[in-house]
């Protein structure tokens, strides 16, 4: 059929010269393996990338994991052996999400988003939130502000839908605009283009160059999303009904590459 199943591989170790990795990391269209991918040019490690939605991260050489009250700590000095370093009260309880971003974790909770500083990897530290009514919170940032959905939904509660912009480059998150969604969920962004998985209602692909003003650039109707990952030139799309990839280097037109269907 139209899927191809990997069944077999060779693990090999490939030396490159530095134009020709250069070359592959600006390629959307490349296939290539990494042990490790840079999320930032502070040569913070990580072995993926992952979406607003996750419960992991990766960051530093360590794993934070979430439960619905706690961070967890664990140190990848010995991948094959992950030792549990700390375990970190936070808030309440219904803690639900997790994203790193250079220095910081971004919490998501029913009541509010919580910032730690991981300065000092193994002993993450508070590093201040913002509370607000109890809703489901996927969250992510950037240097300068953290964009944060509310929706409502019977394990959530309330009646909001929408997007928060917060200012976080003090130690106090403020609000610096909400704009009314559908039934939003995940979202991610890449440079100046903010992508909303609004549930029901498709994908919102936004210009995030002035996060006061944010301008709408597309809506992609007719499948329901759960959660987005941007990556260079590359979205992936979580939906009811598959994975989506897209080409996003035109912000204006995201192009379909592929999809895998999930049949009920």
């Amino acid at each position: 059929d139209s899927i191809k199943v990997i069944v077999d591989y060779i693990v090999k170790d490939t030396i490159v010269d530095c134009d020709t990795y250069s070359s592959w990391s600006n390629c959307s269209y490349c296939a290539y393996a990494s042990p490790v991918q840079s999320m930032d040019a502070s040569a913070n490690k990580s072995t993926g990338k992952g979406g607003s939605m996750a419960r992991f991260a990766i960051l530093k050489n360590h794993l934070y994991a979430v439960t619905t009250s706690e961070l967890k700590v664990f140190g990848l000095q010995q991948p094959l052996e992950p030792q549990l370093i700390d375990s970190k009260r936070i808030g309440n309880w219904n803690i639900e999400t997790i994203f790193p971003f250079l220095n910081k974790l971004f919490i998501g909770s029913t009541s509010g988003m919580f910032m730690y500083d991981v300065s000092d990897p193994a002993n993450p530290q508070p590093a201040g939130q913002f509370e607000h009514v109890r809703r489901c919170d996927p969250v992510i940032a950037d240097e300068k502000n953290a964009y944060v959905t509310l929706r409502s939904g019977t394990t959530c509660t309330g009646f909001t839908n929408q997007l928060d912009v917060l200012n976080i480059e003090g130690p106090i998150a403020t609000l610096v605009k909400s704009y009314p969604l559908t039934n939003p969920y995940g979202l991610t962004k890449q440079d100046d283009v903010l992508v909303v998985c609004d549930g029901t209602d498709g994908i919102k692909v936004y210009d995030a160059a002035d996060a006061s003003n944010l301008k709408l650039l597309q809506h992609i109707k007719g499948m329901v999303t759960y959660d987005a990952i941007a990556n260079g030139d590359l979205l992936l799309v979580v939906a009811t009904d598959g994975l989506y990839q897209y080409n996003i280097s035109d912000p204006l037109h995201f192009k379909l590459l592929s999809k895998i269907g999930i049949k009920d």
